[in-house]
């Protein structure tokens, strides 16, 4: 049995992982937090890189007194980054995507270049919040960023650096960036200069599992834990779930639910074209160069600012609260939104903004937590189900099941309207792909497990392995009729998007 440690970050919360693998993999929680926001110089969200650091000093302090590790790895969500200046230092904070800054820069990258050579020259969604228009955000808004920058580093590869001083950039993150040509594999350098962004902050872009360095001395001397080595892991948190997602079949469909929902198939090869850029769907790396087409749906976001809002009007409900009261609506489906439009992106009044746009689209109007709460839940089942006919029509995938893994397979409200509308299997679980899928490939990487070798013997240790996964099949003598109607009328909210 070998120990590895997996620092798993997203939007929300962080925390550091220990991953035991042997005939099975079993992870214990050792440090959790929540990932900490400030306000820069310029008044833009950001994450607070030092604060973030000091919380893995922490986690690593503890984690010193609970075993011996063979590695460490980092996996984050996609998009954000961090500019280093000619001197190593770190050029103000990570820019949160939830920041307005991005607002427009879509607008403008398409009057630039055009919509179809954005998506063609990467083959990724044109979502707003993507790398691509931060930076051009930058050029716009704060050129002086670019006259100090020497590299550019997305945000577990920033991590990295603070705990080794070493830098790098993975595969599958660089390829959530909207700047990375996945059909070449390479940088989309001349679509970067035609939108004015410096292409010599890009670097060499290195494969899932390469070794990134030994934690600084400093770091060790603070923390007692040792000269351990630090491994770029699958790095982007979805990838890190899909290399743990046990599918059924090939073809089957997988949602690493979190803060996002990000929802795909795997692929060989990258698919572009005009289905994919019309269905918004995007083609980010995974383990040992594969492809991943999905499209990133707003997912737990939405239900995570109605509890803040929720919070901060004096109903301070858990989340399983919230389901408990969504279960208990009579109308299940009387106030849908589409998950996906603009107004739903940035932090604060979620809940107005759901009740504007039912306002808008004529539809009753949810007050309630139940009803705000499944309003939420029923329009993420909808739009899982549009996806995966998406997704089906592009790869030409039977789509058999739908695999759930992350925090969200724990909602079993939300998995049962999913297998409802969608018709198919849905099965949830692991909750804890995203740090097993991080700890395999470092066990990969540095061939301590001789059962460990690739995704195959990966995917086979997760299913021999005790760890509640659960299948949930479509409610038997359900109306087709009535949820062919509920899926037309989400199809035509889907034209709403609102600001």
């Amino acid at each position: 049995m070998h120990q590895y440690l997996a620092l798993d970050m997203g939007a929300e919360s962080g925390r550091l992982m220990a991953v035991s693998i042997g005939n099975q993999i079993t992870t214990n929680e050792i440090h959790r937090f929540q990932t900490p926001v400030a306000t820069d110089r310029h008044g833009r969200r950001c994450w607070d890189l030092p604060k973030i650091i000091d919380e893995i000093t922490t986690a690593l302090s503890k984690a010193a007194n609970t075993g011996t590790y063979l590695g460490l790895a980092v996996d984050t969500w996609g998009l954000d980054f961090g500019l280093i200046d000619h001197d190593g230092k770190v050029i103000d904070l990570p820019v949160s995507h939830r920041d307005h800054r991005t607002d427009g820069m879509l607008e403008k990258a398409s009057s630039l270049v055009g919509r179809e050579r954005l998506h063609n020259e990467s083959g990724c969604q044109l979502l707003e919040v993507n790398s691509i228009y931060q930076l051009l955000a930058i050029t716009n808004q704060t050129p002086d960023e670019f006259k100090k920058a020497k590299h550019l580093l997305f945000m577990p590869d920033l991590v990295l650096y603070a705990l080794t001083g070493v830098i790098g950039t993975e595969y599958t993150i660089a390829t959530t960036s909207g700047l990375y040509d996945v059909v070449n594999d390479q940088w989309a350098l001349d679509l970067a200069k035609d939108l004015n962004i410096p292409s010599h902050i890009f670097g060499k872009v290195e494969n899932p599992g390469s070794i990134r360095g030994v934690i600084s001395k400093s770091l060790q001397d603070k923390t007692g834990i040792g000269p351990i080595t630090c491994i770029a892991t699958a790095s982007h948190d979805t990838a890190a779930a899909v290399f743990a997602t046990p599918l059924s079949s090939p073809g089957s469909a997988y949602i690493s639910s979190g803060t996002w929902s990000l929802m795909g198939v795997e692929l060989e090869n990258p698919v572009v074209n005009k289905t994919t850029l019309e269905g918004r769907l995007t083609n980010e790396g995974g383990y040992n160069r594969s492809i991943r087409l999905l499209r990133n749906i707003m997912g737990l976001w939405l239900i995570q600012e109605v509890r803040r809002d929720l919070k901060e009007s004096g109903f301070d409900l858990t989340y399983a609260q919230l389901v408990e009261q969504a279960q208990a609506v009579k109308d299940p489906f009387a106030s849908l939104i589409y998950v996906d439009a603009s107004i739903f992106i940035h932090a604060g009044g979620m809940i107005e903004r759901i009740q504007r746009f039912c306002k808008t689209t004529n539809q009753s109007i949810p007050t309630t937590p139940g009803e705000l709460a499944q309003t939420v839940f029923a329009s993420l089942a909808l739009q899982y189900t549009k996806t995966c006919d998406d997704l089906a029509q592009c790869s030409k995938l039977e789509m058999p099941a739908i695999h759930i893994v992350g925090g969200g397979s724990q909602n079993q409200h939300l998995c049962q309207l999913t297998a409802d509308i969608s018709g198919k299997e849905v099965i949830a679980g692991p909750v804890e792909a995203t740090a097993m899928g991080n700890a395999m490939v470092q066990a990969i990487a540095l061939g301590k497990d001789s059962n460990l070798k690739d995704t195959k013997s990966a995917r086979a240790l997760i299913s021999r392995s005790d760890l509640g996964v659960k299948s949930f099949k479509p409610t038997q003598g359900q109306d087709q009729n009535t949820i062919a109607q509920i899926r037309a009328r989400y199809q035509k909210l889907t034209l709403e998007d609102m600001r």
